[in-house]
């Protein structure tokens, strides 16, 4: 049996695992340059609660990438579009993000994955 920490996977699950997010991440990483030409606006959109500092994180989440001196790189904001749900329990968060190439298209997903009250990213 192999090595286990109290509580955690054994570390040939772990490694196994970590081979995995390597291999989804390569091949999503594929997909999307072979379906996108980067640079270019790319349209994400974000399903969460109607909250207002979950819509504000989302904001945050979905802004340019920034470069060394702190200042955007692109002068243009995402475009943001919100539609509410029938009965307004949820919102649907709508970007078109200026990105320069598959990572940061990646990078994006998991700023906005990682946010509580998102309930799903399309």
């Amino acid at each position: 049996m192999p090595p286990q920490v109290d509580g955690e996977a054994p570390v040939q699950d772990r490694e196994q695992d970590r081979a995995n997010d390597e291999a989804a991440r390569a091949r999503a990483l594929a997909l999307l340059e072979a379906t996108h030409e980067f640079p270019c606006h790319y349209a994400v959109t974000v399903i969460a609660f109607n909250i207002e500092t979950v819509t504000h994180a989302i904001r945050g989440a979905a802004r340019p990438a920034t470069d060394a001196t702190g200042s955007a790189e692109s002068s243009e904001a995402a475009a943001h579009e919100i539609r509410a749900s029938r009965e307004g329990k949820y919102l649907s968060h709508r970007f078109a993000v200026h990105v320069k190439g598959a990572d940061e298209v990646l990078e994006l997903y998991a700023r906005l994955k990682s946010l509580e009250g998102v309930v799903t990213i399309l």
